[in-house]
C-alpha cells in the first residue's frame, strides 16, 4: 500500500521571496498561464523538487495538500501547478481526497487528524511534510511522537538533510 504524504507548499517547496501564491493566483485569474514562464521555473526550489522526487523515486506514495495554498486554488489548478512545477507525479498521485479539510479554528494538526479520521486505510505509512511555522502545532503531536512529521526550516525548505530524516521515518514505519 503507498504511504500517504501530507505536502505543505510554503517554505517545504516553495521558498522564493520573487515568486508567491499571491501571483500564483493573479495568474489563475487572468487565465493565461503560459504568460509568464519565469514563474513557474522559480516558484518551488529546484533541491526541494530533486528531493521529493527523490523520495517519491522510493516510497511511490500518494500525496495530500495540507497546504493553505488548497483554500484557494482547486484540485485542477492545484494538479497544474505540481505539472508546470516539474512535480507531474505529485499531480498524478493526488489521493481522492486531495486536501486536509480547512476551518479558521483548526491548526494543521487538527486539519491533519481531521482527514486521517475520514480517509485515512489501516496500516498505510504517513509522512508529513511541513515546516516550524504552519506546521508547528504538530509538534508534541501523536503524528510527530509516532515518528510520522518532519519539519523543515522557513526559507530552507525540503534539504537534503530533511530528505534523509523523511526517508528513515518512513523506513521505520511498519508496511
Amino acid at each position: 500500500m503507498k504511504p500517504i504524504i501530507f505536502l505543505d507548499v510554503d517554505d517545504v517547496l516553495a521558498i522564493s521571496r520573487e515568486f508567491t501564491s499571491y501571483q500564483v493566483l493573479t495568474i489563475f485569474k487572468s487565465g493565461d498561464l503560459d504568460s509568464w514562464p519565469e514563474l513557474w521555473d522559480g516558484l518551488l526550489c529546484a533541491q526541494a523538487r530533486r528531493n521529493l522526487a527523490a523520495l517519491h523515486g522510493e516510497f511511490d506514495a500518494q500525496y495530500v495538500v495540507s497546504s493553505s495554498w488548497s483554500h484557494y486554488l482547486t484540485r485542477d489548478q492545484m494538479r497544474e501547478v505540481f505539472n508546470r512545477c516539474q512535480l507531474r507525479f505529485v499531480a498524478d498521485n493526488l489521493h481522492e481526497a486531495w486536501t486536509t479539510p480547512k476551518r479558521s479554528e483548526w491548526s494543521r494538526h487538527d486539519e491533519i487528524h481531521g482527514w486521517t479520521i475520514d480517509h485515512l486505510q489501516f496500516g498505510r505509512r504517513v509522512l508529513v511534510l511541513d515546516d516550524d511555522q504552519s506546521g508547528a502545532s504538530l509538534r508534541g503531536s501523536s503524528l510527530f511522537g509516532r515518528g510520522m512529521v518532519v519539519l523543515c526550516k522557513p526559507w530552507v525548505g525540503f534539504d537534503g538533510g530533511k530528505l534523509s530524516e523523511a526517508q528513515r521515518l518512513l523506513r521505520a514505519q511498519p508496511t
